[in-house]
């Protein structure tokens, strides 16, 4: 069994009284690095071709646009990390995500997929827990299944 599976989290829940799984650095670590390069290595340039005056053809305005999305991307990335969006947390009121939370009695059911996990209410916005977070998401979802069984 993993480290970091059903038996842990069960352990983690019973002695602490709650859950908290957060972001997988490795994955995040690796986008943030792409798109910190991109922006660096594109909007280098971009910046030295508006100092200079120089002429624009389509690859310095493709340039340019890719450093507009690697920005808005690291940007996008780093709120997310600040917010929390992808920290979740199971406790003995119910699931988290983020800010949004759902009670236990009003989780309907959980379904999951290779990449992420749906927590879904009897009305409203279903909460997702993608593999920015879970390293199994299937895993994850039967444990949460078992939790969501033992408290009806």
């Amino acid at each position: 069994m993993q480290a970091d599976g059903p038996v842990q989290w069960t352990a983690t829940l019973r002695d602490e009284g709650r859950l908290v799984l957060r972001p997988l650095r490795g994955r995040l670590s690796l986008m943030l690095f792409v798109a910190a390069g991109i922006l660096l290595l594109n909007g280098s340039r971009t910046a030295a071709l508006l100092a200079g005056g120089g002429t624009w053809g389509w690859i310095e305005v493709f340039r340019a646009a890719l450093a507009v999305f690697a920005a808005g991307a690291l940007v996008v990335l780093l709120n997310n990390l600040r917010t929390g969006r992808w920290t979740v947390v199971v406790d003995e009121d119910g699931v988290a995500v983020g800010r949004r939370r759902l009670p236990w009695a009003e989780i309907a059911n959980v379904r999951s997929t290779q990449d992420q996990v749906s927590v879904n209410p009897y009305s409203g916005e279903e909460l997702r827990i993608t593999n920015y977070t879970l390293a199994d998401p299937m895993a994850f979802a039967d444990w949460l299944k078992r939790q969501l069984a033992a408290r009806r």
